[in-house]
């Protein structure tokens, strides 16, 4: 991963829903909290309303009041776990009625009558380099290269790779897609297996688990243990023992989870001796935790002696079992404090060494006994005390012993730290970071040491990303998770155009990928915190929106390159007012007009998000403020909008038939009592009708409307309250609709268990038996030939079938439009249907027009540019008679000069310069004139002074330039990047005028003392005498031979500015080795015509760097081809044309501007002439 994407995926990480902030807390330091404050409310001053940055800060604040409180933070794991349970309870129960393994049963009885249509075929489309959340990791003791590894994957099961995680395979898509959490291998046969499902740690339980799963063939097919299924005792597996000499004696320790102790308030130790056909308890906890249902959340067995066994419960220490788990003791003797949830590692180097790392009240404890758990004391650190838990030791808790030093244990919370103590029997000890919050991935939860064969040892780690390890020791970490595909999203859509996609994911923000990308493909990070649902405008590819918990919305117009705060207006951005889960809904037919919803009612923009307005909503047809208040707009006309959480007393679907401007209550369904909605969908082509979903156990699951919601009807065959379904429908939660455009007959419902499909437009039912994993679907979408369905737990997945775009004609897609270093304007169009011509209009001209295309044809135009102006260009494609335009783009073109090796400016003018924001000027305390930014710029400025000189990279080629970057400073310890650097200053590049490349990482005030000091105090003033040296060497981001363009930019975010930035004696300087060993120019080059002006004829000369074709050709000032001088072969070398002043035709040509270019080894350069008479 490169620096760029590291601090990129920081920003995921110190965002995300599970970051713990409340690091380094300091016992005897009591001012550590209020310079913790201190530092947080600048922070949130410095932040904009509503933008990610004040959420982040805030989030922060209402953590450390919490701590202060000493307050259990469950933070936003449990919020979720609450919103799925509430979801499945019906307004007339308080509990949902489903019983335990209710999945696994539904799944297994829709298989039979399930159907495979061999004309669907789903494909896996990653991301292959973002991983869900991972609980445990073994290593096979039948590789002597220890890179095979079996995976516990919170989101999709069971992984295996046999190449240390370069690839890998999932072991367990046969079964319905439960949570793993533990995971063992017996040591005496190792092709068995056990793996335990559900969580236990009261964080997201999407899907309680089920019992046990055993494997007799290492891992390759797995069979629930029917002893554990459907027994609420089992509902989630925390850990499992396997004897090293039994393979069917095996331990495990089980909770009911978090919703289900009213139903049975036990923890249990279960054992069998027969391998899982039968089970014993052996030890049950009753009542303990602060939540008040018990959890043992821990076996661990002595290495050398399996009789030798310890338990860890929440918030009641530690339990021993000396004779393998048959009987169990307390042995507390000396913790003094029993808050929360413990974790125990053994000291291989001497099994009477035991070290609990606990959760404690405030901040974390270690606790050490040196005598096998018959007392223990706690240790304390030499100097500050970090704490390293933070908040959130209830959720991430791990711990593992150094295999040689047994004064050394690897501690995992938030972070990776080593705590080592001062001797063996001492109680003093010293803690460092092992790695940093932003990588490898935060949020720990397993570290193993493995033993390298011929000596040492490597760390393997699992976190909320997935997978980690080191290179060697606790040192170096890569996080190899390359097509471990567990991403669980919650949000997706479609490129208008081409097969790319974009989503919200649990625990690791927003992504984008590439084109066409397959199951092992890397996605690019876009937004922090928890992702949700997003929105790819329909006919803008570089408009994009999505945002974090709370309608924090994000949105780019170019593309993903750049994102900006996308909430201004609204005031609904809280959790208090927002749903945590933040909607986004539009229509492929007005796709600018999106909405979200909050407390308040529905949130509109007209303009993607740049401004939003509220149409409000009584309390009484809204709702109460719930997760999965929802907003959906009509696929057939954009004026209906549907917004609404429940159907009961306590709330109604709201239908508008205003485009949002008013809305009215629906009816209720009047055969059995509803509650809150999972979800809500319209159809393609009847704008009357729409869906709304629900996940109650034996009553509807999907209701229709045909009138706009004046009637509903099941079609779900549960006709009020039955006790299963007429027509064929699973009595399982439902989450999503999509009716095919194309056969509305057909419909695909996404659940919990994958899609259900109805053939007859809801009279009956049949589960969808292609080759989609058994995985809860959340989103399910059409966009022109594709549907896509956002997993939760395997990633995006679509099929692709023309027929869905049956009879649709789309706009033309408008790509880009770009000045290149050559000069010219580039265009590139997507001609995304069959149209009968296409014209290409700029500055109210045709310069071009298509005949008939194919499918999805791409169009690239270049256009001359004479002279500097404004340049607006579209695409209008004509079908039937009927004309579709594209989005309009704008582009303020140059006349750009000649490319050059070498570049040399005092600044004392601005002409050779695009300057944005920037001006030449001579301040008071400066005596010459420099390019200077606005003095102070303003919140959200964005200064660019572009060079109108193309610079050639030659074989080294410096960039030396004097500065004064008085910029607000980031956070201590942000770097380039991170969105905590806030503002700064940057010199890029760019190719293709299109994608920018920094040429060194941006500075701000941070960079010098005298800058910082001028920036906090004023003193010294901004003056001649702050102007510092900066070189850069532009061969380390070019290679030789490129033509870039340069800019130097400054970005200010939203809140706090400075006096801004000073740039003088800009030169760049180039050993060009133009006459190396065999003579040949180092780069290709056009020069300027001579003469010139001419009449009748001028000479061009060029060079070339090697053989190869040649074109070179004269155009006029619209663009339209004059002469053909070279079409052809060329040696390398300097080369001489003369053109003659005549066009192809052999005519005279009139005086004018032409333009002369010169395209050779993939590369294109254009210089400007003058014919005169």
């Amino acid at each position: 991963m490169s620096r760029l994407s590291v601090a990129a995926f920081a920003v995921v990480a110190f965002v995300a829903i599970f970051g713990a902030f409340v690091g380094d807390m300091v016992k005897a330091d009591a001012g550590w909290d209020q310079r913790q404050q201190a530092k947080l409310e600048n922070q949130l001053r410095h932040a904009a309303p509503g933008s990610d940055k004040a959420f982040k800060a805030q989030l922060k604040l209402d953590r450390l009041q919490a701590w202060r409180e000493d307050r259990p933070q469950a933070g936003f794991p449990d919020e979720f776990a609450r919103a799925l349970h509430d979801l499945k309870v019906p307004a007339d129960r308080k509990e949902p009625e489903y019983r335990t393994g209710y999945q696994g049963v539904e799944l297994q009885k829709a298989l039979p009558f399930a159907r495979a249509d061999k004309s669907v075929v789903w494909t896996s489309r990653g991301p292959g380099n973002v991983a869900g959340r991972a609980r445990e990791i073994l290593v096979d003791p039948g590789d002597a290269t220890t890179n095979t590894w079996f995976v516990a994957s919170v989101g999709g099961g069971v992984w295996k790779t046999t190449d240390a995680g370069a690839s890998w395979r999932q072991l367990t898509d046969e079964i319905a897609n439960l949570p793993v959490s533990a995971l063992v291998q017996a040591p005496s046969n190792p092709n068995i297996l056990y793996a335990g499902t559900g969580e236990s740690f009261y964080s997201v339980d999407v899907i309680n688990g089920n019992g046990i799963l055993k494997s007799t063939d290492r891992g390759e097919t797995w069979t629930p243990l029917a002893s554990t299924l459907n027994d609420i005792r089992f509902n989630n597996v925390s850990r499992i023992l396997v004897s090293p000499t039994d393979a069917n004696l095996v331990l495990a320790s089980t909770t009911v989870g978090r919703y289900k102790a009213d139903y049975d308030s036990t923890s249990n130790i279960f054992r069998s001796t027969n391998g899982g056909t039968s089970w014993t308890v052996v030890h049950t906890e009753t009542g303990t935790g602060v939540f008040g249902d018990p959890r043992i959340l821990q076996l661990v067995a002595d290495p050398n002696n399996f009789n030798i066994q310890y338990a860890c419960v929440y918030g009641g220490g530690i339990r021993k079992s000396t004779n393998g788990g048959l009987t169990w003791s307390t042995i507390n003797n000396g913790i003094s404090n029993l808050t929360g949830r413990f974790e125990l590692a053994i000291s291989p180097v001497n099994t009477n060494y035991l070290f609990a790392s606990s959760q404690g009240s405030g901040h974390s404890e270690l606790w050490v006994s040196w005598n096998g758990g018959t007392n223990w004391q706690e240790t304390f650190e030499v100097g500050t005390e970090p704490n390293w838990l933070g908040s959130q030791g209830w959720y991430d808790n791990t711990i593992v012993c150094n295999p040689f030093d047994a004064r050394i244990v690897y501690v995992g919370g938030p972070e990776l730290w080593q705590i080592t103590l001062a001797s063996v029997g001492s109680s003093s000890r010293t803690t460092s970071r092992l790695a940093s919050y932003s990588w490898p991935h935060p949020d720990h939860h397993a570290l193993r040491i493995v033993p390298i064969q011929g000596g040492g040892w490597y760390l393997l780690n699992t976190n909320d990303g997935g997978v980690a390890r080191t290179t060697s020791g606790a040192t170096g970490y890569t996080m190899p998770v390359t097509g471990m595909v567990t991403t669980q999203f919650y949000g997706v859509d479609k490129a208008p155009g081409r097969s790319a996609y974009f989503g919200g994911t649990q625990d690791n923000g927003t992504w984008q990928s590439g084109d066409n990308p397959d199951a092992v493909a890397a996605y690019d990070f876009r937004i922090g915190g928890d992702g949700y649902e997003t929105s790819w405008h329909f006919d803008d590819p570089l408009k994009l929106i999505g945002g974090y918990q709370y309608n924090g919305l994000q949105r780019s117009l170019d593309g993903g390159a750049t994102w900006e705060s996308a909430t201004n207006g609204m005031t609904n951005n809280s959790s208090s007012t927002a749903p945590f889960i933040t909607k986004i809904a539009k229509s492929q037919k007005r796709p600018d007009t999106i909405f979200a919803v909050g407390v308040s009612g529905v949130w509109k923009s007209t303009d993607f998000g740049g401004s939003w307005a509220l149409t409000s909503i009584s309390p009484a047809n809204l709702g109460s403020l719930s997760s999965f208040l929802s907003v959906r707009v009509s696929n057939a006309n954009p004026d209906i909008v549907w917004a609404g959480s429940r159907m009961d007393a306590n709330g109604r679907i709201n239908v508008s038939t205003d485009n949002g401007a008013s809305f009215n209550p629906t009816s209720l369904y009047p055969l059995a009592v509803m509650g809150p909605a999972s979800g809500l969908a319209t159809h393609p082509t009847n704008a009357n009708t729409a869906y709304a979903m629900f996940s109650f156990s034996k009553r509807p699951k999907i209701l229709r409307t045909t009138d706009l919601g004046a009637n509903w009807t099941d079609i779900t065959g549960y006709n009020g309250s039955g006790v299963t379904s007429s027509n064929g429908f699973p009595d399982v939660a439902v989450y999503d609709l999509v009716v095919w455009p194309n056969d509305t007959n057909r419909l695909w419902a996404a659940t919990e268990i994958g899609i259900v499909e109805s053939l007859n437009g809801g009279a009956s039912w049949a589960l969808a038996n292609y080759n989609l994993p058994a995985v809860g679907v959340w989103r399910l979408t059409a966009v022109e030939d594709e549907i896509i369905a956002g997993t939760h737990g395997r990633g995006i997945w679509s099929m692709t079938d023309t027929a869905l775009e049956a009879g649709q004609v789309y706009r033309p897609l408008f790509d880009y439009m770009v000045q290149p270093p050559s000069g010219a304007l580039g265009l590139q169009f997507n001609l995304r249907s069959v149209y009968d011509s296409t014209q290409v209009w700029i500055n109210g001209a045709k310069v071009q027009v298509v005949g008939p295309n194919t499918r999805r044809q791409s169009v690239s135009l270049t256009v001359p540019v004479m002279a500097s102006g404004l340049k607006t260009a579209f695409a209008r494609s004509f079908k039937g008679g009927i004309a579709y335009d594209s989005v309009t783009r704008s582009l303020n073109a140059l006349a750009l000069a000649a490319p050059s090796f070498e570049y040399v400016s005092s600044l004392n003018s601005g002409a050779d310069f695009d300057l944005t924001q920037f001006s030449i000027l001579t301040p008071g305390g400066f005596t010459d004139p420099a390019l200077h930014t606005t003095h102070d710029y303003t919140n959200g400025a964005a200064p660019v002074a572009l060079l109108k000189t193309p610079i050639v990279i030659a074989e080294n080629t410096t960039l030396t330039y004097n500065e004064i970057a008085i910029v607000e400073p980031g956070d201590p310890g942000a770097v380039f990047g991170e969105t905590s650097f806030w503002d700064y200053v940057v010199v890029e590049g760019s190719r293709d005028g299109i994608t920018w490349l920094p040429v060194a990482p941006g500075i701000d005030a941070q960079s010098d003392p005298s800058w910082l000091n001028s920036f906090y105090s004023g003193s010294p003033a901004p003056s001649e005498s702050l102007f510092r040296a900066h070189q850069t060497v532009l061969n380390d981001t070019f290679a030789k031979g490129e033509t870039i363009l340069l800019r130097f930019r400054l970005f200010s975010d939203s809140a706090v500015t400075g006096w801004g930035w000073a740039i003088d004696d800009i030169s760049i300087q180039a050993t060009t080795g133009a006459t190396p060993a065999d003579g040949l120019p180092a780069a290709m080059a056009l020069a300027q015509n001579h003469p010139n002006p001419f009449n009748p004829s001028t000479t061009i000369a060029f060079s070339l760097v090697r053989d190869g074709r040649v074109e070179l050709k004269v155009f006029d000032a619209r663009g339209a081809l004059v002469r053909t001088l070279l079409d052809g072969a060329a040696v390398a070398g300097e080369q001489r044309v003369v053109w003659d002043g005549r066009d192809n035709s052999g005519r005279q040509s009139a005086a004018g501007v032409y333009l002369y270019r010169l395209r050779a080894d993939g590369r294109e350069l254009q210089r400007k002439m003058t014919l005169v008479k």
